[in-house]
């Protein structure tokens, strides 16, 4: 096992978050969860599916994602790729034909400009000859006058009466992150929202009866229900279960870790 490795376990263990668990709120499966616990990356099929894992399961369990990510490429280095050398002094036909290929295609261009500019000056209308002005005479010439056009008044758009604010139906919460956090919603018994919320960012979920909402950790977020701020539910890395009811202005928490 890695350093890596061991610093998922541990923390995983700690928060008292088991792999079944963790599978559910990452939608990785086990068995790849294990492998980067483990360290045995070669299970996992790809170098870059590997990282992917290993950013989503450390934002979840409230880790760095970069500082683990610079363990895991020094212990999972790419492997090195080879390359066929070719002797010096060996001219292969591919690459006198490619030569001869660029060259031909310069000349092409070339000719085709030519031409253009041949057609351009053999079509290009002659110049016109300039008008013939009168002579000058002594006249004083005067501009004629014009009035100034009458302005017209801009239309008057009437003022709409703003509309009453909408009244909530059923039951809503707002999710704010001031950190990093995972958050899985269930609405009304169907499965709504899994990700991750970086700070700023808010997600607001509305059902009929019934709205259910894990916070991977709930110091990082501000939960509002139906438009009413509720007290912090947990510090950062506690990972929180609550449940919110049609009607209600307080949230219940089922499960605490």
């Amino acid at each position: 096992m890695g350093q890596v490795g061991e610093i998922l376990r541990s923390t995983r263990q700690e928060k008292g978050i088991s792999l079944r668990e963790a599978e559910e709120a990452t939608k990785i499966r086990l068995k790849y969860l294990e492998a980067l616990e483990n360290g045995t990356y070669d299970e996992i099929p790809g170098r870059v599916y590997a990282l992917g894992f290993l950013r989503n399961y450390a934002r979840f369990l409230g880790l760095d994602p970069a500082e683990l990510t610079a363990l895991f490429k020094e212990e999972y280095p790419p492997k090195e790729e080879s390359y066929q050398v070719e002797e010096p002094g060996v001219t292969t036909p591919r690459l006198i034909t490619r030569g001869w290929g660029r060259w031909l295609l310069i000349l092409g261009v070339i000719l085709v400009l030519w031409g253009v500019n041949r057609l351009y000056g053999y079509y290009r209308p002659s110049p016109e000859q300039p008008p013939v002005l009168p002579p000058v005479t002594n006249r004083v010439y005067s501009p004629p006058v014009t009035e100034p056009a009458p302005a017209t008044p801009a239309p008057v758009t009437p003022v709409q009466p703003a509309s009453p604010p909408s009244q909530v139906q059923g039951v809503e919460v707002k999710i704010r992150a001031t950190g990093n956090c995972w958050v899985g919603a269930v609405v009304d018994g169907k499965a709504d929202f899994s990700g991750t919320l970086k700070p700023g960012d808010e997600k607001v979920f509305q059902g009929k009866d019934k709205v259910s909402v894990t916070l991977g950790s709930a110091g990082a977020v501000e939960v509002t229900l139906n438009g009413q701020v509720q007290p912090p539910l947990g510090k950062a890395g506690s990972v929180v279960t609550f449940e919110a009811d049609k009607g209600a202005n307080q949230l219940r928490i089922i499960k605490k870790q």
